[in-house]
């Protein structure tokens, strides 16, 4: 594997392990079933109060700079 797609590869890496637990976070805070959360996501049902929970959750690891660049 070339330096390079090693690169990638770790950035998938952090991507994924930043946004792990998204889902769950947002349900323990809303007091909602994870699958819940995650049909909102998908656009299966419709919730402002979960789409702007993940939209804060989001920003907040943003912020945090968790999300590779």
């Amino acid at each position: 594997m070339s330096q390079n797609s090693g690169t990638k590869i770790r950035k998938i890496n952090s991507l994924i392990e930043a946004l792990c637990g998204m889902y769950s976070r947002v349900a323990r805070r809303l007091g909602v079933h994870r699958t819940y959360v995650s049909r909102v996501a998908r656009g299966e049902r419709r919730s402002e109060e979960i789409e702007n929970a993940l939209i804060a959750e989001y920003d907040r690891v943003q912020e945090g700079k968790q999300l590779p660049g």
